[in-house]
């Protein structure tokens, strides 16, 4: 049992069948795998049978990734989803019709982290994450997450329905039910998420606000195509974009470990974070190949964590199970997008706060030196400022463009630049300077 909070359970712990396949739904139900791949294949413009194969190949590589890292892997109760990094590369690239160059790109990314993961890349990258590096990734996770989140609360803006009594009604009513049984006994706590999720669909439904007629177009069986968007096609700026951003989703993917593995009280060896980062890499390719985007372990996810107490690896392992059935069952995936936007976020608010308050508690921890103690302000001041401003870099490469318009891209670049200038640079020349004064002695 984690020492940091007593109320979250070991990543080992049984929980009897009934309990355990319901809790396995929940964390699928709140998870937002099939959220990324909605919103990319409507910003960009994607038709009906490429945003179709898009939700099933990013259930396969959720389902992929999330099974292998629970089991084999890096062994915590990490739920794996496509990176929203990759949101803004993705639009412009469907836009522009440019995806099967964005596949051959995100392969060969892949293939280079492997490689990194493989021959202790990862280990090396692991030294950086120190407190700040950590709790900035988290925490702009956790603000990614809670833009994305106040998004779906309030509804879609220029629509009837955006922020009307009816929509907020909806959203409160849903969020109230997680507050409230997250602080109830614990067999009630560890289902507040789905009970939260029943209640939103219930008063949707009384609403007029929940429509399944979109699953009957979808059919029963089927499985994500292999190279969707055509054959593999080499383009080098979209080969660097790629790679810069997977990179990032690594950092995510690391200081998700870091921070489950705080959360929970269970050991994270150098050489679990290597097979971790492995497994991104090659649930990543296979993403790829179907049509899909980069992974990453899930904020949210582990939000439900400690909002539900219940940490066990073995109902991540059924989630991922349910994942890869969704992947082949397109009409039972359509049920699940289903889910009116303000129950989405009133499900996602308590989850996003949680991830915030987890990053905030690393970025405020006091390392014992100034300079030190400026890398995550710093880090999360221009990641939240230059965003801000990206629409104004006219006279930028449209690569750095779209880079600089991403808060965690930004932040996770800038806080691994500050810890290497201000932390380890400062420690490697004092070390120099001793070994000089004991060669001169």
């Amino acid at each position: 049992m984690a020492s940091n909070d007593m109320a979250v359970g070991a990543v080992e712990q049984h929980v009897p069948a009934g309990r355990h396949s319901l809790l396995a739904a929940q964390q699928v139900l709140v998870s937002s795998v099939w959220l990324d791949p909605l919103y990319i294949a409507s910003a960009g413009g994607l038709g009906a049978a490429l945003a179709t194969n898009l939700v099933t190949a990013t259930f396969l590589g959720a389902g992929f990734v999330t099974l292998v890292q629970s089991t084999r892997l890096v062994r915590l109760p990490v739920v794996e989803g496509p990176s929203s990094a990759f949101d803004a590369l993705a639009v412009g690239y469907a836009k522009t019709g440019n995806l099967a160059a964005s596949s051959t790109g995100l392969l060969i990314a892949a293939g280079v982290v492997l490689l990194a993961a493989l021959t202790g890349g990862v280990t090396q990258l692991r030294r950086l994450l120190s407190s700040a590096v950590t709790g900035t990734v988290v925490t702009l996770v956790g603000v990614s997450l809670a833009g994305f989140t106040l998004q779906e609360f309030f509804g879609t803006p220029g629509t009837a329905d955006f922020a009307s009594p009816a929509t907020l009604g909806l959203a409160l009513a849903t969020t109230a039910v997680v507050v409230v049984g997250s602080a109830a006994a614990p067999r009630f706590r560890a289902f507040c998420f789905l009970a939260a999720l029943v209640v939103g669909d219930v008063l949707a439904l009384a609403l007029g606000r929940l429509d399944f007629s979109p699953t009957s177009e979808q059919p029963w069986l089927g499985a994500p195509s292999l190279l969707p968007y055509g054959s593999l096609t080499f383009d080098l700026g979209v080969t660097v974009a790629m790679t810069i951003v997977f990179l990032v989703a690594v950092v995510e993917a690391l200081g998700m470990y870091e921070a489950t593995a705080k959360v929970t009280g269970a050991p994270l060896t150098s050489r679990q974070a290597s097979r971790g980062v492995a497994g991104e890499a090659v649930g990543t390719a296979l993403s790829a190949v179907t049509g899909g985007f980069g992974t990453t372990a899930y904020a949210q996810n582990l939000g439900v964590i400690k909002m539900t107490g219940v940490a066990s690896r073995a109902v991540i392992r059924t989630a991922a199970l349910i994942f890869l059935f969704l992947a082949f069952v397109p009409k039972l995936a359509a049920i699940l997008v289903a889910t009116p936007a303000p129950v989405v976020g009133g499900l996602f608010l308590p989850a996003a706060a949680t991830v915030l308050m987890t990053g905030l508690n690393l970025v405020v921890q006091d390392r014992g030196d100034p300079l030190r103690n400026l890398v995550a302000p710093l880090s999360l001041l221009t990641a939240i400022g230059i965003p801000a401003m990206s629409s104004s870099f006219t006279g930028w490469p449209p690569l750095l463009v779209e880079l600089a318009s991403s808060e965690l891209i930004v932040g996770a670049i800038v806080v691994v630049m500050l810890e290497l200038a201000l932390t380890l640079g400062p420690d490697v020349l004092r070390r120099w300077n001793h070994t000089m004064r004991d060669d001169k002695e």
